[in-house]
């Protein structure tokens, strides 16, 4: 079934973030390595090397992006579809239901189930998931509508250290809803996920920390000290080289 939808807000500009470390939209693409470069990057080393290690593939990744990207960064953007499971959404942040729409106009056109129910869950491009995280996503999701993966490794991009952290009602939410009546992961605030909160054994998802975020560098002394060596690590999560 590829009725799983991940929302990954890619290069989304919205007004209201401007107080809390939101660039303004021309800051997002100045400079050489500009924002948007440095996040391309993450997302190929990252998230998308962990995507594509899915143990299930039968989902589809949508990139939300700035309908006003320079064309250049579109086509960058665009290159992506050509994995098969990727899609570029182009919507604005601030008028969440008009972005429903659009993901959910996205979904039909190239879904291949008949099913009327939708999974979804929201990731950025400085995240990681472990292997078998679609899979146990889809079980939890069969007795739950919303879930909240309360289990977090905090991975450091430029020192490697690792910490843990029980992230309650964190990011890492997915919702189960229906086409007509769509609850999208993206149309509440962290905190107010009002979600099924599961804790693991080890950690499914994981959160890159560094200066380029502040909310997520805020996070890492809330975190112990989590041993694992290079192996281990990369049975977890993988990191393109």
């Amino acid at each position: 079934m590829d009725n799983h939808v991940i929302l990954l807000r890619f290069n989304i500009f919205s007004e209201k973030y401007l107080n809390i470390g939101q660039l303004t939209r021309e800051k997002m693409y100045e400079g050489n390595p500009s924002w948007l470069d440095t996040r391309l990057e993450w997302f190929d080393k990252y998230l998308l090397e962990n995507l594509k290690n899915q143990k299930d593939m039968g989902f589809w990744c949508f990139l939300l992006s700035d309908p006003e990207t320079p064309q250049h960064y579109k086509n960058q953007l665009k290159n992506y579809e050509k994995l098969g499971f990727i899609k570029v959404v182009e919507t604005y942040d601030d008028d969440i239901p008009k972005m429903n729409n659009k993901i959910l106009e996205t979904y039909k056109s190239i879904k291949k189930n008949n099913s009327n129910e939708i999974f979804c869950s929201r990731l950025d491009s400085d995240d990681m998931v472990g292997p078998y995280w679609n899979n146990v996503v889809k079980q939890l999701l069969e007795d739950n509508k919303r879930i909240s993966l309360e289990t977090v490794l905090l991975y450091n991009f430029i020192n490697k250290e690792k910490r843990i952290i029980k992230f309650h009602k964190g990011s890492f939410v997915s919702t189960k809803s229906t086409l007509n009546k769509f609850d999208s992961p993206r149309s509440f605030a962290h905190g107010d996920a009002n979600a099924a909160e599961i804790d693991s054994d080890y950690p499914l998802v994981c959160m890159g920390i560094h200066n380029n975020n502040v909310t997520n560098h805020n996070w890492w002394p809330a975190g112990r000290a989590y041993h694992l060596n290079e192996g281990e690590f990369d049975q977890m999560f993988k990191i393109k080289e």
